[in-house]
Formats: C-alpha cells, structure tokens, sequence
C-alpha cells in the first residue's frame, strides 16, 4: 500500500512540474507562409531554460541558425533564421523547468513559393516580305 501511495505522489507531483510547454510560436504550428520567416519566436508558458532548438527540413536536414542553450530562466527566445526554401520544417525543441524538469516538443510550418509576378509582354509577329 505504501509503495502505491508512493507512485501516486510521483505522478502527481510529475503533473505538477509537467505543465511548462510551448504557449506559442512564430511561425505558428502548421502555418503555411508564402516567404521565408525572418525569425523564430517561441513563447513558454511559464520562465524556463531552453537547452536545445533544431530546425529540420522534411527530409531530415538540420538548419544551422544562432541557437545557444540558455544558462538563464526566460518565457521567450527569438532567433533570427536564414533564408529557408520552398519546404516543411519540423522544429524540435527541449527545455528545463525551475525545477529542472525536461520538457520538449515540436511543431511544423511549410514555405511555399512565393507567388511570381507575371510580365505580360506584348508580342508582335513580324512577317517578312519575300
């Protein structure tokens, strides 16, 4: 009985410290944008240390930008991106809470091509006499 009580106390003491997570994100999850976002926002929903950030294509290719691991507790980080190309991106994310418990998660946007402007030339037909 002691040892159910035990676990009990364990998993509801988890469900207390679990509740840091990802509040919000620029871009948003499932956002479908039509140019390259200049950075990336994400919002926690309460001050934690972000350990780790990754950027992959759809393919599994990592995306180099200017992430460093926070040595200080914050609700938002931003960092500005490179220019991404037509793709779905899949970011990863890891955090540490007050209390030192891991959290992590993901979410995903597409860049789609932006839209091209058409030249509408006017074009002659020019016959030649022979």
């Amino acid at each position: 009985m002691k040892a159910l009580l035990a676990l009990l106390i364990t998993i509801l003491s988890f469900n207390v410290f679990a509740h840091t997570g990802l509040k919000s994100s620029l871009p948003k999850n499932n956002a479908m944008l039509m140019e390259t976002p200049k950075t990336l926002k994400l919002v926690f929903s309460e001050p934690a240390r972000l350990a780790k950030v990754t950027l992959l294509t759809k393919n599994g290719t990592a995306i180099p930008f200017n992430f460093v691991p926070s040595a200080t507790l914050a609700s938002e980080y931003t960092y500005d991106l490179p220019t991404l190309s037509e793709d779905t991106y899949m970011v990863h994310w890891m955090l540490l809470g007050k209390d030192g418990h891991k959290m992590e998660g993901s979410f995903s946007f597409m860049v789609h091509a932006a839209p091209m402007k058409h030249n509408k030339k006017m074009h002659s037909n020019k016959h030649s006499s022979h």
